[in-house]
Order: C-alpha cells, then sequence, then structure tokens
C-alpha cells in the first residue's frame, strides 16, 4: 500500500492508496504461506480458511487483554453479601488498561510487532469500543446480580432450617426457584 505523500502525480501502478496509518506491521509469513498456497494451487477454501484462522488468532490477541483487565473491574464475589447492595463495578480507565499492556499485552500471544497501544487507542475512540463495553457491562452487571440473589438466597434458606431438626443436605436452594426441601 502507498502512502499518499509518496505519490507522484503520474505514478501509473496500480495498487491502493490510503492515507491511513497503519499500527501493526505486515505479517510477511502469512504473505509467504498465502503465496506458497496459489503456487501449489491450494483450493480458494484452504486459503480462506488460512485468513480466517489469522484475523480469528489476531482478533483473539487483541481482545484478551481488553477481558482481562474488564475482569479485574468485578468485585471480589467474597465482597458480596445478602445484606447490603453488591459492590459497584469499577470504571474502565483507558490509561490504567494501557499500563497493563506491558506485561500482559497482546505481544504475548501474537508475534506481529507494532503499536498495539496506538491501535488500542483508536480503538477506544471508535464506536466499535463503546458497543463493546456496553455488552460487557451488561453481562458483568447481570453476574453480579446473579451472585448477589444467591448470596441472599443461602441467607434466607440456610436459616433456621437446622434449629427445625432438617438437615442441610435436605434442602436446595435456588436464587430463581426459592428454597424447597427434597427427600432424599
Amino acid at each position: 500500500m502507498k502512502k499518499l505523500a509518496k505519490l507522484r502525480s503520474l505514478d501509473a501502478k496500480p495498487g491502493l492508496y490510503s492515507s491511513y496509518k497503519t499500527f501493526l506491521h505486515k505479517d510477511k509469513g502469512l504473505l509467504k504461506r498465502l503465496l506458497k498456497g496459489i503456487h501449489k494451487k491450494r483450493s480458494s477454501e484452504a486459503q480462506s480458511a488460512l485468513l480466517r484462522r489469522y484475523f480469528l488468532e489476531l482478533t483473539q490477541s487483541f481482545l484478551i487483554p481488553l477481558e482481562h483487565y474488564m475482569a479485574s473491574l468485578m468485585p471480589l464475589q467474597k465482597a458480596i453479601t445478602p445484606w447490603k447492595n453488591p459492590p459497584p463495578i469499577r470504571p474502565f480507565q483507558q490509561e490504567e488498561f494501557l499500563r497493563t499492556l506491558e506485561h500482559a499485552g497482546p505481544q504475548l500471544t501474537c508475534v506481529i510487532k507494532g503499536d498495539w497501544i496506538g491501535l488500542y487507542r483508536r480503538f477506544f475512540r471508535s464506536p466499535n469500543f463503546d458497543g463493546w463495553y456496553r455488552q460487557r457491562h451488561k453481562e458483568m452487571t447481570h453476574k453480579l446480580e446473579v451472585l448477589h440473589l444467591e448470596a441472599i438466597s443461602e441467607a434466607v434458606c440456610g436459616e433456621g432450617r437446622e434449629a427445625a431438626g432438617w438437615h442441610p443436605a435436605c434442602w436446595v436452594s435456588s436464587a430463581k426457584q426459592g428454597c424447597r426441601r427434597v427427600s432424599l
């Protein structure tokens, strides 16, 4: 891909021209594998599968650090008690996340070099980040509510059953179903 600054007015070479700044370097190994497949007349399905696997692994390498950081924002399960509201999910701090990349970034799972921090900064400004973050936060909030309901259920179902002479193994607790006695 040629940069617009390097383009001459009479340059007749076909290609893709863009002013977009790339953040990651070319993966020359992938290009070699694709060209080798073309020379060996590998089927288009096999070439497509190679590309799909490559982009899946690249996407996972990009998302894994984000997922780890999001998990660290969740309160510890031992902090969830039935007697008070669950603790809030900590807010996403972009600079804090970027500092975690030094020891837990995509460079650990991906061989591609480049400006990963710049790529994350661009992602943070995109509408894709907002949608991803809202979905993850919604899932985390739901999980926190479920854990709180389970703590409440355990507390309510646990009170008084030993005093009434029933063995704890005779009770089943579920946040959705309430408490019920089962016969063994």
